[in-house]
């Protein structure tokens, strides 16, 4: 079994010795709202904690469906995602959160402010061809923090979404996955 450490340490050595390409994203083609729902997935356990659980504990199936919507914006050139999701550990306020990111190079683009009742510690913004990412660090009340990662891979209606939720131990992935279409 790959650990995480091993597989990140891999991909950072592939990255290094590829030369850095170019990659247009589609921007100005994603730029609307979406809408749809999204349904847990499975939790992952993860297998490079020290010491290991004897028995990771692993969930499949169940869960009631649950909306999801986000907006891709530009405000002042630059990308700004707004997310409202209404179910999991993950759910949004009734408003939902707009995350506005700096300037994207090398498809990432940093924290620049947020709008959200329960603001980020930190987050970023992935951009590739079909696809753009967040992931955000939220901390709790009690000093703990939880990671939540959202994907939208675009499709000619709407997008394909996957949410992952990461806990304040950094024992389990739990993971959402669904579909929204694009609103007129």
């Amino acid at each position: 079994m790959i650990t995480r450490r091993r597989a990140l340490a891999v991909t950072g050595l592939l990255l290094a010795a590829t030369p850095a390409q170019a990659q247009r994203a589609h921007w100005a083609d994603w730029l609307g709202t979406y809408a749809g729902t999204a349904r847990f997935y499975r939790s992952i356990p993860l297998e490079d904690i020290v010491p290991p659980p004897p028995s990771p504990r692993e969930e499949f199936g169940g869960g009631t469906p649950f909306a999801v919507q986000f907006a891709v914006r530009s405000v002042d050139d630059r990308p700004a995602v707004w997310l409202r999701i209404d179910g999991g550990p993950m759910q949004t306020d009734e408003v939902g959160e707009t995350m506005f990111f700096g300037q994207v190079t090398g498809g990432v683009a940093l924290l620049r402010s947020a709008d959200a009742r329960a603001m980020p510690r930190s987050a970023s913004l992935t951009v590739r061809p079909n696809q753009l990412g967040t992931e955000a660090l939220f901390t709790h009340a009690d000093g703990s923090f939880w990671r939540r990662y959202f994907t939208a891979t675009f499709t000619p209606t709407g997008a394909d979404v996957i949410l992952w939720v990461f806990d304040a131990t950094g024992t389990r992935a739990r993971t959402w996955r669904g579909a929204t279409v694009r609103r007129a």
